[in-house]
C-alpha cells in the first residue's frame, strides 16, 4: 500500500515536515525556518511556511513513493497555546490539505512524547533555543506549561542567567567566574561593559532570544571545566526542569512510574542532561527516563502514524526512531 504520514515539528528557530510510510521509513522531508505564528509580524506568514514545507516534504516523498496517498498528519507547533490557535491551524490545515486527510494540531511540547512511551503517556522535556514541556496522563488529560512556563529554560535561559551572572560580578554584586572572559570573547565584545552596551543600547539586534542561546554550549563548556558560577546555573536549571515535571505529573493525573522523554539540543550536553538526570534521581526515583534517539520530529510522525490507526509495534517504534540520521 502506498499510505504516507505526515508529521510537523514548528519551533521558533526551525522548523521540519517529514513523510513517513506505514513502515515507519521517511520517505520524504522538508526543513525551514520559524513556524511559531508568535514569532512574526502576521500569523499567515507562519503559516505560509509550514504550509510549504508540507508541500515540499510530500512531493520528496512521492517521488520515492508513486501515487502516495496521504492518511494521516500530525502538527506539534510552537504557538498553539490557546484555544483560538488550535482554530487558527485546523482552519488552515484542513483547507490545505482536503477533506479525506485526519490531522491533530497540538503545542510542540507534545512532540517528544511517544519517543518515549509509544502510548504517547507521560512527560516530555524538549530543551532547545527555549524550552517546551507537557505531558499526558493514562486517562487522555493533557497539559502544555506554554505561557505557564515563568523560568527561561533551554538554551535562551542558560545564557540569561550567565550574562545577569557577569554583569552582576561586573560591579560587585556576584562572585567572580570565568563566564566574563568566555561570554564577551565567544560575542567577539572587547570587555563585559562592551558587551552590555551591544545587548541594551537603542537600536541594538543583538540582545536577542535567538542571539543569547548561541553562547549556550560556552556556559555548559565553563561548568564542565569547574567554574563555579556557571555549574549553579546548571544545576538551578536541572532543579527547574524536576519541578515543571513534577507540576506537569500532577496537572495530568500521572503516577509513578511513568516515563519522561528527554530531548532537544540543549538537552544532549552531557553536563546539562547529567544534571538533570541527578535531580530527577532525587525527587522522581521511579520515573523511567528515556534521552537517546528522541527527536522532536521522530515522535511527530509516531504521532501521524497512530492517528492514522495503524498499532505502534516495537517493531514499528525502533524503525522510526533510527531514522534521526537520515534528516540531516
Amino acid at each position: 500500500m502506498n499510505d504516507l504520514f505526515l508529521g510537523v515539528d514548528a519551533g521558533n528557530t526551525k522548523t521540519i515536515a517529514a513523510v513517513a510510510d506505514r513502515h515507519g521509513n521517511i520517505r520524504g522531508w522538508a526543513r525551514g525556518g520559524l513556524g511559531d505564528i508568535y514569532g512574526v509580524d502576521d500569523p499567515g506568514e507562519a503559516v505560509a511556511a509550514v504550509l510549504r514545507l508540507v508541500d515540499e516534504a510530500l512531493t520528496s516523498a512521492r517521488n520515492v513513493v508513486p501515487n502516495g496517498r496521504l492518511v494521516s498528519a500530525a502538527f506539534r507547533l510552537a504557538g498553539v497555546d490557546w484555544p483560538e490557535d488550535t482554530a487558527l491551524w485546523t482552519e488552515a490545515l484542513g483547507g490545505h490539505l482536503g477533506p479525506d486527510v485526519r490531522f491533530s494540531v497540538k503545542n510542540d511540547g507534545f512532540a517528544l512524547l511517544r519517543c518515549g512511551d509509544p502510548d504517547g503517556v507521560g512527560v516530555a522535556v524538549s530543551l532547545g533555543t527555549g524550552a517546551a514541556i507537557a505531558g499526558r496522563g493514562r486517562d487522555g488529560a493533557e497539559f502544555a506549561f506554554s505561557f505557564w512556563l515563568q523560568h527561561p529554560l533551554g538554551a535562551a535561559g542558560l545564557v540569561d542567567d550567565a550574562l545577569h551572572a557577569i554583569f552582576r560580578a561586573h560591579t560587585g554584586l556576584a562572585p567572580s567566574t570565568s563566564l566574563s572572559q568566555a561570554i564577551p570573547q565567544f560575542y567577539e565584545a572587547a570587555s563585559v561593559e562592551d558587551l552590555l552596551h551591544r545587548f541594551t543600547r537603542r537600536d541594538n539586534t543583538e540582545g536577542t532570544h535567538l542571539n543569547k542561546s548561541k553562547a549556550a554550549r560556552v556556559v555548559l563548556r565553563e561548568a564542565e571545566q569547574g567554574d563555579l558560577v556557571a555549574l549553579s546555573i546548571v544545576d538551578q536549571h536541572a532543579q527547574l526542569v524536576t519541578a515543571y515535571v513534577e507540576a506537569c505529573v500532577n496537572q495530568v493525573g500521572l503516577d509513578e512510574p511513568f516515563t519522561l522523554t528527554l530531548g532537544g539540543s540543549v538537552a544532549a550536553d552531557d553536563t546539562l542532561r547529567k544534571a538533570i538526570l541527578r535531580e530527577l534521581g532525587r525527587q522522581l526515583p521511579h520515573v523511567d527516563v528515556a534521552s537517546q534517539d528522541t527527536a522532536p520530529i521522530l515522535g511527530t510522525v509516531l504521532d501521524a502514524i497512530a492517528d492514522g490507526g495503524i498499532p505502534l509495534t516495537p517493531v514499528l517504534h525502533a524503525a522510526v526512531l533510527s531514522q534521526a540520521g537520515s534528516m540531516t
